[in-house]
């Protein structure tokens, strides 16, 4: 399909979005059908994605946890949604292509209908016919020449509405007029146009969690192109009411014979303004679309609250300092020991004893008060220095070596 050709005169504006709103819709369109076509590089890549995602899948059912039912379920919707947005050009036409390009239109048309004229013109026949009135202000000039203002006086050769001179306020403002309106509309159409051209290939990196960021980049991008045509149609609407008057009472205003010397540099102001709404509203909506949400707050909970229901979670502690390893390995002996002073001592062996054998004297010889008494009046050592040898203890191969000498 031929897009129609651009042409100068005063057909050239709308002929102009005419042309990127038809090459928006045959790059999405004829983009998508080649990607998505059997043996295209789409096609290839998408059959690999899947590949691996049933080859990992499979691995996770014989060595992972066992997948729930709600993860069986989410896996199998992520595959239709991949294979619907991939392979399947009616679903994409109906649920995707369509919003995409054509949503935004009616949906800025509904809002906008209040401002339209009531000869039913279209808008891109508003922008083009405020292209052609300002072209018509600039062939008849100012009035300057003529000397006679609006009120009827005398100019005077000096006088100047701005630092600009007439004709080159009135050519910027056609210049900043004709840029942005076909700047801002090419950026958006464009934009969405290559958008759903790459489908088959985005909707791939919905199978895995590394490359899904990638595919929420890609639906975000479409977002901001949905909202962005909505809130730049609307700045239009707002600008052709605001300038067709105008445009209106100033060819009136020279058609009588006066002269108009502020014109150039209101229009000039108008234009200027309102290219910059233009792109500051792309950047806003974007700022929209791109965005994370709102930052969660924490659930704060009363330690008061009677609701039954309601369990509150002890406050987490406040980590102790680490331990060195050789107060860990004291703490463990201190322990050891410890548990063994809880034993008798007549059930421990030698080597574990508690007490040392002056200890058991002491307490042998001393007068019998009770057995409580005794326990609590007793000593007890350290381990090691009970049972300690007095003697020296050899070897019978020592001795007769000691004799030999």
């Amino acid at each position: 399909m031929a897009c129609p050709a651009i042409i100068t005169g005063d057909q050239f504006l709308s002929r102009t979005l005419a042309h990127i709103d038809c090459q928006a819709q045959l790059l999405g369109s004829y983009g998508y059908a080649a990607l998505g076509e059997p043996g295209g590089a789409a096609s290839t890549f998408m059959a690999g994605m899947l590949t691996l995602f049933v080859a990992l899948y499979g691995v996770r059912l014989l060595f992972g946890p066992t997948p729930g039912a709600r993860d069986v379920v989410l896996d199998a919707v992520k595959v239709g949604i991949v294979l619907a947005l991939a392979f399947s050009w009616p679903a994409f036409r109906t649920l995707i292509y369509n919003v995409v390009l054509l949503g935004p239109a009616e949906i800025a048309g509904s809002l906008v209908t209040s401002s339209l004229p009531a000869t039913g013109a279209g808008f891109v026949d508003r922008l083009q016919g405020v292209d052609n009135t300002l072209s018509g202000l600039i062939e008849v000039g100012t009035g300057r020449g003529d000397n006679t203002s609006l009120a009827g006086g005398s100019l005077g050769p000096t006088f100047a509405g701005s630092a600009l001179q007439d004709d080159a306020a009135f050519g910027y403002a056609r210049l900043l007029y004709l840029a942005g309106t076909v700047g801002s509309l090419g950026l958006l159409r464009i934009l969405g146009g290559l958008l759903l051209a790459l489908a088959p290939l985005a909707a791939a990196l919905l199978l895995f969690d590394a490359t899904r960021g990638i595919f929420a980049g890609w639906v975000k991008g479409l977002v901001l192109v949905v909202i962005g045509s909505i809130g730049l149609t609307i700045v239009l609407a707002v600008e052709l009411a605001m300038v067709e008057p105008w445009l209106a009472d100033a060819l009136r205003i020279r058609a009588l014979g006066y002269a108009a010397p502020s014109a150039p540099i209101e229009i000039f102001a108008m234009a200027l303004a309102f290219t910059l709404v233009k792109f500051g509203m792309i950047w806003l909506l974007g700022k929209v679309a791109f965005s994370r949400g709102w930052p969660s707050l924490p659930i704060l909970q009363s330690s008061t609250s009677t609701n039954q229901f309601t369990t509150l979670q002890p406050a987490p502690a406040a980590l102790a300092p680490t331990a060195s390893r050789a107060e860990r390995t004291a703490e463990s002996v201190e322990r050891i020991v410890t548990s063994q002073r809880g034993y008798a001592p007549g059930r421990m062996s030698p080597g574990f004893s508690t007490a040392s054998a002056a200890d058991r004297d002491r307490q042998a010889s001393a007068p019998a008060t009770g057995s409580g008494s005794a326990a609590a009046s007793a000593t007890i050592d350290r381990i090691g220095t009970s049972w300690r040898r007095s003697a020296y203890r050899g070897s019978i191969a020592s001795r007769r070596r000691d004799d030999l000498k």
